[in-house]
């Protein structure tokens, strides 16, 4: 089940980016603020998903509509690029490959299969292309741009 969302704006910086569908409707937004909270909203402004860095527990979270956490970010040592583990409890644990100065970012589930693939376009727009369903398009929409946070983040506060 193939399916692509564009993301158009500020998809690496701190600000708001615009979600569009393959027909080019506005479907909702993804922003980042000053202190590296990711909100993901629909059309009707209903916020989605939410990734925050929680500094008492060092840890990134993703949080449903609810405020429920849905997920967790871990670093993963890599020799090549940088890697992390999204783990989603009950549906299990996805590895994460990312680049962000090559605007480049790849999810993949416990056997390698490709999940979802992040690329920049010829212009500032970028699509991601989700392979499976086991992680919804907002969802992924805030671990990647939370992800965009976390590369910056002094080591000090890195996930451990």
């Amino acid at each position: 089940m193939r399916k692509l969302i564009y993301v158009k704006g500020c998809v690496f910086t701190q600000g708001e980016a615009t979600i569009y569908d393959e027909t080019n409707d506005a479907i909702g937004s993804v922003h980042r603020d000053a202190e590296g909270s990711v909100q993901v909203h629909n059309l009707s402004g209903r916020q989605i998903a939410h990734g925050k860095y929680i500094p008492n527990c060092q840890k990134w979270v993703v949080m449903n509509h609810d405020g429920q956490a849905i997920g967790q970010l871990k670093d993963k040592f890599s020799l090549f690029g940088k890697k992390c583990e999204y783990n989603v409890y009950e549906r299990g644990l996805f590895t994460i490959q990312y680049d962000v100065e090559r605007h480049k970012f790849s999810v993949r589930d416990k056997a390698g299969k490709l999940v979802a693939e992040l690329r920049k376009q010829e212009d500032d727009t970028f699509c991601l292309t989700k392979e499976a369903d086991q992680l919804s398009m907002f969802e992924l929409l805030s671990v990647l741009k939370t992800l965009t946070v976390k590369s910056r983040m002094p080591l000090a506060a890195s996930v451990s």
